[in-house]
């Protein structure tokens, strides 16, 4: 999906911020997906939900006695400030102008196609590094 959003903004063919709009709810959705079935996962879960969790807050509770995994508190805590949290941060409805790629920003205006490849690659790290943990227990 981010693939095709940059062939989108390469074409030129329609205004950046509608090509935003059009394809950032989705992309985020889909890595909001994909964290939320690696939560429960790590969370060794049974029953799999219709739909994952997409916050490490939303994951079904433990029985008593059993601990949540390091794994998990791991994710719990990135989304506190790490990466993790500009993933569950939510997406202004409607167009929003792109800031000009010469200025620097302190804080994300938006999720865009540049934010969304770098979180893609460090969700995926992730995902294999606690995929490995999760093999050797």
């Amino acid at each position: 999906m981010i693939d095709a959003w940059r062939r989108a903004e390469t074409a030129k063919e329609h205004a950046p911020p509608a090509i935003d709009a059009a394809f950032a709810p989705a992309t985020r959705l889909h890595l909001l997906d994909a964290y939320g079935w690696q939560l429960l996962a790590c969370q060794r879960a049974v029953t799999l939900p219709n739909d994952p969790p997409h916050s490490a807050r939303a994951l079904p509770a433990l029985a008593p006695g059993i601990a949540v995994s390091p794994e998990v508190r791991e994710m719990a805590n990135l989304e506190q400030g790490g990466w993790l949290a500009e993933l569950l941060s939510p997406i202004a409805p409607g167009l929003s102008p792109r800031r000009p790629q010469n200025v620097l920003a302190a804080t994300r205006e938006q999720f865009d196609s540049a934010s969304a490849a770098v979180i893609y690659e460090k969700l995926e790290a992730l995902i294999g590094r606690v995929a490995d943990a999760i093999d050797e227990s």
